[in-house]
């Protein structure tokens, strides 16, 4: 049998640490697995935070070449930091400089659909889309007119759609993401259609990876997937449905925050208003968690001024590596010369530590806000992701050693007929049954 539909469903944060955890309630997923293959890790991209990962899933390539290098930026003509998570600021076809497995399967003459997923706002090859929106008056302004009625129609609550979205309360955006799939599987009947959960992420991020919360995250959104596939006809979803179930990083447990812009204002470099926002800069450093960005924007020589900071900052207390642009290619990232998103030094986090962006107080090192993070180098043992796959054409009962998010995005469009040309990953052919 071979798949003429198939599922990509990413559960954001879940590492893959938790699949031989005892403590983590999976039933519905480790169901699939028994007829399906399970990676025991899934190498994902750096900074290894939401968005530039999920880019990586559906392009194939690293950020070098997709062209989203963290979850968050400094705009250097604006001189504004850009927030990209919630997909706040641009369209998908400004934001991803690469095609993405809908982009083909799009192409191709199949139908697609996204529900939740990263970097998708205006996606002109997705037939039904609802990108997860943080803001509810980027809700309002951004969803296409057709969705917008089509979820009023079905009753859904669009006045607390921004209220759903923050972090304690994502669980209920989850909820809506599951029913809406099964609505949008009906209606639609997409060949293609993308789902992203986001609660096991935040409970993670709020009360710490194998935190009682963050197993309850998992056990609830297990319980999602499986009442949506539960909707799906058995025999199309047993002989013509392939089914991707994977995360997008791992995560590490924080007990520190690190300030590198309280270190700048020390420094004399940077200087913020009574309230701790920064007011100007000749540097100004902007976190992706586990790692982040320094950027030299003042009217001096930044060649200079980053190597002097580089020193610095790699004495701080939790900074555990300081790169300078020219070493970018090796992390799978584009030079400044290439993208002027990615800034002139980037920083990752010791183990137990996380950056923030405040500039004020005394305290470069101190308590953190998070108890859970992420955005350090996938090698990290705990920042391995998941990948799952399962359905006609997949092997039955087997496991991998190892497989990197870049793949995803080849082996989907493979399963289809696909084919996705000159990206990073490949096709991961040893899923394929014989």
């Amino acid at each position: 049998m071979t798949a003429t539909r198939a599922i990509l469903i990413s559960i954001d944060g879940l590492a893959a640490f938790y699949w031989t955890d005892p403590a983590a309630r999976m039933e519905g997923v480790r169901a699939l697995a028994k007829r399906g293959v399970v990676a025991a890790r899934m190498e994902t991209v750096f900074p290894s935070t939401t968005w530039p990962a999920h880019a990586s899933l559906v392009t194939g390539v690293a950020p070098d070449r997709h062209g989203v290098v963290g979850n968050a930026i400094l705009n250097r003509r604006t001189g504004a930091r850009e927030d990209l998570t919630g997909d706040p600021v641009y369209d998908a076809p400004d934001l991803l400089r690469g095609p993405t497995v809908y982009d083909c399967a799009h192409a191709a003459g199949l139908t697609t659909a996204a529900i939740d997923w990263p970097a998708t706002r205006h996606a002109p090859s997705l037939n039904f889309n609802l990108p997860f929106f943080k803001d509810q008056r980027v809700f309002e302004t951004q969803t296409s007119r057709a969705v917008w009625t089509e979820l009023a129609a079905l009753g859904y609550p669009l006045d607390r759609q921004g209220e759903w979205a923050e972090l304690p309360k994502r669980f209920l955006k989850d909820a809506m993401v599951a029913e809406l799939a099964a609505h949008v599987w009906r209606r639609h009947e997409p060949r293609l259609m993308l789902l992203h959960f986001l609660c096991v992420d935040s409970l993670q991020h709020l009360h710490g990876p194998r935190s009682p919360e963050a197993y309850w995250a998992i056990d609830y959104v297990d319980g999602l997937i499986g009442r949506f596939l539960a909707t799906l006809p058995a025999d199309e979803l047993a002989e013509r449905t392939a089914l991707f179930v994977v995360s997008d990083h791992g995560f590490l447990p924080v007990a520190h925050e690190v300030r590198p812009n309280a270190r700048l204002r020390q420094l004399g470099v940077l200087r913020a208003d009574p309230a701790g926002r920064v007011a100007s800069a000749d540097a100004r450093f902007v976190t992706n968690h586990g790692a982040g960005y320094l950027y030299c924007t003042g009217d001096g020589d930044p060649v200079r001024l980053a190597r002097d900071l580089a020193a610095e900052l790699a004495r701080v207390e939790g900074v555990a590596h300081v790169w300078a642009e020219r070493e970018y290619p090796a992390l799978g990232l584009p030079r400044l010369a290439q993208d002027p998103r990615v800034g002139d030094l980037l920083l990752e986090a010791a183990p137990g530590y996380a950056f923030a962006d405040d500039a004020q107080g005394d305290e470069v090192v101190g308590a953190p806000r998070y108890r859970g993070n992420h955005g350090h180098l996938p090698t990290h043992p705990d920042n391995g992701a998941f990948f799952l796959a399962a359905g006609p054409g997949i092997a039955r009962g087997r496991t991998l050693a190892a497989v990197r998010s870049r793949d995803v995005g080849p082996t989907v469009a493979h399963v289809l007929g696909l084919g996705m040309e000159a990206t990073d990953g490949r096709v991961l052919t040893e899923i394929l049954a014989a």
